[in-house]
């Protein structure tokens, strides 16, 4: 357990100190995988899909705001759909419009959850989503997690009925066939059970997560994972035996697996406390009697380790001219040289004379006293 406290002060320690390159290069792979989704479920614009112009717009995403960069790809999207069918371009471009009006207005901090979900459903674990949705953010996070599985749904959906999607683009001179074919598209949009299915299930989740994890209980957020997979599991396999959906149930159940471990990683990294020291304080004011229960973070001190003082290198020269001396070498004392007897007695004569006059002046001093 403590090695486990020490690799995570680790990494929020390394992540604090270098957040100035992290984020960018976060960003930078969540956009470069999101055209990468885009450019092979729609690329039917080969210069767009090409890899230089994913790479320059991936860089751009690195610095610019999430919501911009969400506005970026719905444009290429758009690009994409116009050289199938400007009617189906048209009719997204419409659908666009309503989700990011409702983005923009109730979950406009939810962007990263608008990228992910769908990336989500190609990744095959889509159950991941609402639930870390629930424990990191709001209510209004379910707008951003329903926009994004609708987005992912109807492009699944044009780019496995491009045919018919794009068929009733060349009769230009035939108005009828145009709206026949329009209504086919919306009608293949709209009789899309799953998305629904999952819209439902996803709102869902993300609402009983999140009231969860806000009790005043030990073990909210690990209550709320567990509560909000096996809701999510509930409500899918509800909602797909009402409409139909054709859902997969296996891969629902092992999506609610996959999606319990990850968000107890999330949560280890997010919202890990030390139930073991609850501590319950009561304090009060002239208005008011407090009661406050604190619950201590599970952390760890680390202890940096001081810089090394630098080693001076000798070069070869020096070491073979002052060779290492051994342990038991001691430096001979050097004798004192003794000057002649002559001078010492001049020496001492000329300091008893210097003494014998101080005193003989200061007894004169006292005698005119």
């Amino acid at each position: 357990m403590r090695e486990l406290l020490v690799f995570k002060e680790k990494i929020k320690r390394f992540v604090g100190k270098n957040d100035a390159f992290i984020m960018p290069i976060l960003k930078f792979t969540l956009t470069f995988l999101a055209l990468l989704r885009i450019n092979g479920q729609i690329g039917y614009r080969a210069k767009i899909a090409s890899f230089p112009i994913t790479l320059v717009v991936a860089l751009a995403g690195s610095f610019l705001p999430l919501n911009l960069t969400l506005v970026i790809l719905a444009l290429i999207i758009l690009v994409h759909l116009s050289a199938l069918s400007l009617e189906c371009a048209a009719l997204v471009a419409a659908l666009f419009l309503v989700m990011f009006l409702m983005y923009f207005r109730f979950s406009s901090k939810d962007s990263v959850a608008g990228i992910l979900t769908p990336l989500s459903f190609a990744f095959k674990i889509p159950y991941v989503i609402p639930v870390s949705m629930g424990l990191v953010g709001t209510p209004s996070s379910m707008v951003s997690v329903g926009c994004g599985a609708v987005v992912y749904h109807v492009l699944h959906y044009i780019s496995t009925h491009k045919d018919a999607v794009g068929s009733f683009s060349v009769l230009e001179g035939e108005k009828s066939e145009k709206i026949v074919g329009i209504k086919t598209l919306v009608d293949g949009i709209l009789n899309n059970k799953a998305m629904f299915v999952f819209v439902a299930s996803f709102a869902i989740t993300v609402l009983v997560v999140y009231l969860i994890r806000r009790l005043s209980i030990p073990y909210c957020w690990q209550i709320a994972i567990v509560a909000g997979a096996i809701i999510c599991f509930l409500v899918t396999a509800v909602a797909n035996s009402a409409l139909k959906g054709g859902v997969s149930m296996g891969g629902a159940f092992a999506g609610t697996i996959v999606s319990i471990i990850l968000n107890i990683i999330l949560q280890y990294f997010c919202f890990d406390l030390d139930y073991n020291r609850t501590e319950k304080v009561q304090f009060e004011d002239d208005e008011y009697y407090y009661y406050v229960k604190a619950v201590p973070k599970n952390t760890i001190k680390i202890k940096e380790k001081a810089p090394a003082k630098p080693v001076e290198k000798r070069s070869k020269a020096s070491s073979i001219l002052k060779p290492a001396r051994p342990a038991s070498f001691k430096r001979p004392v050097r004798p004192q040289a003794q000057e002649p007897a002559g001078e010492s007695r001049a020496r001492n004569a000329v300091r008893t004379n210097a003494a014998n006059a101080a005193r003989r002046s200061a007894q004169g001093q006292s005698s005119e006293k």
